[in-house]
């Protein structure tokens, strides 16, 4: 008898010490951005240890543009930069609802610097912090930016996270005889509509969209050779007139 509870003493203080702490963190946006109001760049943070663990987030503006404003998520909460968020995760659990916002000032024009550094509680010596950049371009008039505006493309999706299927609803402005970075506006510009995986590779591209006040698409998750896609973020694209927005989607198993 005494030897099973030696035996269950030693398992419980020794189990322990093979347990590891490790993530992984990674931006699925680009992160150097140019626009003309706001800026948005996605995260993704995994625990690939054995181990449960807690992580803190410290959000920086490094160079800042008087006027402009951020606001940064993890964790389920919201916070201004200079706030330290924190987010729970269980080994091979991944949030991808960490995300930095920017918005921009009217007729302030700069280039920001914000980063996002991210350490383990539990192992304070594992830590990783990426730079994104915002950066309004001087070049840009107040009529191109009205014209910018009316022509971005909306886009929807939803559920998210999904499953099976994804609805897709795009809209695209119109905008009869402009002129846009030196080529016309198109009253029926053509749309492109693709999804990419994070690490920017192309991996369905839909063809003869239609262009109407309303458009939609169902999407079952597969590859343009129909192969269902694993679990995983994935990033869709709807592009026209040369203007493109972006959507972040989670795919479960």
């Amino acid at each position: 008898m005494n030897k099973i509870k030696l035996l269950i003493i030693t398992f419980t203080f020794v189990l322990p010490l093979f347990g590891q702490y490790s993530f992984d963190f990674t931006c699925v946006s680009d992160t150097f951005q140019t626009g003309t109001d706001y800026f948005a760049y996605y995260f993704r943070l995994t625990n690939t240890g054995t181990l449960p663990d807690t992580y803190a987030f410290d959000c920086r503006v490094i160079d800042s543009v008087p006027g402009w404003f951020e606001i940064y998520c993890a964790g389920g909460q919201c916070a201004e930069p200079g706030i330290i968020l924190y987010d729970y995760l269980t080994p091979g659990a991944v949030d991808t609802g960490i995300d930095i916002s920017v918005y921009t000032a009217q007729n302030v024009w700069g280039t920001e610097k914000i980063n996002l550094l991210v350490w383990s509680l539990h192992n304070p010596g594992l830590r990783d912090s990426i730079n994104v950049y915002a950066a309004m371009e001087q070049s840009v008039n107040e009529t191109e930016r009205i014209i910018l505006h009316q022509n971005q493309p909306k886009l929807e999706i939803y559920p998210n996270p999904f499953k099976n299927h994804l609805q897709i609803k795009y809209q695209i402005g119109k905008v009869d005889q402009n002129f846009l970075q030196g080529s016309m506006v198109l009253s029926k510009p053509e749309v492109n509509l693709a999804i990419y995986d994070v690490s920017g590779r192309m991996i369905k591209k839909f063809n003869h969209l239609t262009n109407y006040q309303f458009n939609e698409i169902r999407w079952p998750g597969d590859d343009d050779s129909g192969n269902i896609l694993p679990d995983g973020v994935y990033i869709i694209c709807v592009e026209a007139n040369g203007i493109k927005t972006n959507k972040v989607v989670v795919k479960l198993k």
